[in-house]
């Protein structure tokens, strides 16, 4: 089977190795994905652990996984929600926002146990590290899992 190009969370460079099935609707083929909220939480995961900056995309990706509206991501940063839309429409966001959105997360859904200067030495050393475009994933007995 053909890997399945993801496009339905909102990213350019999401594919699927497996754990999705082709169907047949009365509209038409459909795509049904399995565990999509454990999908969507490695992706979330795997963004944090991004080399380089985030781009408005995987900010708004974040945001959603992290069920926060433009308004509420603002206010946790100090700014309006038109300026959070400015962010999810650029190619890249500036760098206090881009560790805002990851500390945010890591912090509520990962490992709230991780200390500040614990996620401030991980994200320095992943601006040292190379990125890969593209961002590959299979599904596994144990949930979904960034392929190798």
């Amino acid at each position: 089977m053909n890997a399945y190009y993801y496009v339905q969370c909102g990213l350019d460079n999401v594919w699927l190795e497996n754990g999705f099935e082709i169907v047949a609707t009365p509209y038409g083929e459909s795509v049904k994905i399995d565990r999509v909220d454990q999908l969507n939480a490695a992706i979330a995961e795997d963004l944090t652990q991004k080399p380089g900056p985030l781009t408005g995309k995987e900010f708004r990706f974040l945001r959603i996984q992290l069920d926060m509206s433009q308004k509420r991501i603002g206010e946790l940063m100090g700014k309006e929600a038109q300026t959070v839309a400015i962010w999810e429409k650029s190619e890249k966001v500036n760098q206090d926002v881009d560790f805002m959105i990851r500390h945010i997360y890591r912090q509520t859904a990962i490992n709230a146990r991780q200390t500040y200067v614990e996620l401030v030495d991980f994200l320095n050393a992943l601006d040292r590290t190379e990125y890969q475009n593209k961002r590959s994933f299979h599904e596994t007995k144990d949930g979904w899992k960034k392929a190798a």
